[in-house]
């Protein structure tokens, strides 16, 4: 028995219909990160900093023009931020004037124009964290959508990485002895958190593991004192879970350091308003300007570089993944 035909204008339609599909689901792929731009399949890149909500001052109005030029030039896909968003007491709701006048209007290249991913830092704390938290629901590109959260990218065939965004505030005694200054402090349940991490570290199977904080786990800095429960708290965690880096803000210089044995590379990048540093025994590179940090993920390597206000190159970072 033959089958009726459609006629040739449904299947037209159709057709289109079908393709105007694909179309859309390949570029909310590319959108979001999933898939690499075109011309950058088989790597991911993104560019990541800390402690810039200074209203444009504190070199941030500069660094934000070196930063859109340095996304165009690696292809960045996102950007991850370290926290201290908004200087120095954070915001009071998603209508706060300071949205445009740290962010919206600050970060305007095109290029600097993709996903967020933000952690909060102790001077947002100060103000609304869950102000933060809710212009997810208000911005296209602005994500931070829990406390606490973890995503996963594709970076080629066979290749991936898994990136975690952590809540470190909440971790830090001092801050608990002043609930006037943390007002969301007491809202935290730090124990559930670091449940939280153990659990996804350890059912996580990508090729990378990164985590981001806005407190160091080590500096040489001028926080440094106060931040000794640090890696009690995270060395061994990352140890044991094969984390391959860990990104943080807080002290205001560029900074990398990594222990004699260890597979963990450990970044401070919070270089806007800078402050003295002083190199510990394991750094290998600390330097007080204004800069910011790029990754570029490409299957078994991982390579970071540290870019000063003007664009030059400070110092890179080649990591090989200790499978290869």
């Amino acid at each position: 028995m033959s089958q009726a035909r459609k006629p040739h204008g449904i299947r037209i339609a159709v057709a289109a219909a079908s393709l105007l599909l694909a179309a859309n689901a390949r570029c909310e792929k590319a959108e979001h990160g999933d898939v690499p731009e075109e011309g950058e399949r088989g790597r991911v890149s993104f560019l990541v900093f800390g402690d810039w909500g200074w209203n444009g001052y504190n070199n941030q109005k500069e660094l934000a023009e070196t930063m859109g030029k340095e996304a165009k030039n690696i292809g960045a896909q996102f950007i991850v931020s370290l926290g201290d968003n908004f200087q120095v007491n954070g915001v009071r709701s998603v209508q706060d004037p300071l949205w445009r006048l740290s962010y919206e209007d600050i970060y305007t290249n095109p290029s600097m124009e993709k996903d967020w991913y933000c952690v909060l830092g102790n001077h947002d704390y100060h103000g609304s964290t869950q102000a933060e938290i809710d212009y997810t629901q208000v911005s296209r590109r602005w994500h931070l959508p829990s406390h606490y959260y973890a995503i996963h990218k594709q970076v080629g065939k066979g290749t991936t990485v898994d990136l975690f965004f952590l809540d470190t505030s909440p971790l830090q005694r001092k801050y608990w002895s002043s609930p006037e200054q943390y007002p969301d402090l007491n809202k935290q349940d730090t124990t559930a958190q670091l449940r939280w991490l153990d659990s996804s570290l350890a059912v996580s199977k990508a090729t990378w593991k990164l985590v981001f904080g806005h407190h160091p786990v080590f500096t040489g800095g001028m926080h440094a004192p106060e931040l000794l429960d640090m890696p009690s708290r995270f060395v061994d965690r990352f140890e044991k879970n094969g984390v391959d880096a860990y990104f943080a803000g807080h002290d205001h210089h560029l900074e990398h350091i990594r222990l004699p044995n260890s597979r963990v590379n450990y970044f401070v990048d919070g270089a806007h308003e800078i402050r003295p540093v002083t190199a510990t025994p394991a750094s290998d590179f600390a330097v007080s300007t204004p800069g910011f940090m790029t990754v570029t993920i490409k299957h078994d390597t991982l390579l970071v570089r540290a870019v000063d206000v003007n664009g030059n190159l400070l110092r890179e970072f080649p990591i090989t993944h200790p499978k290869s």
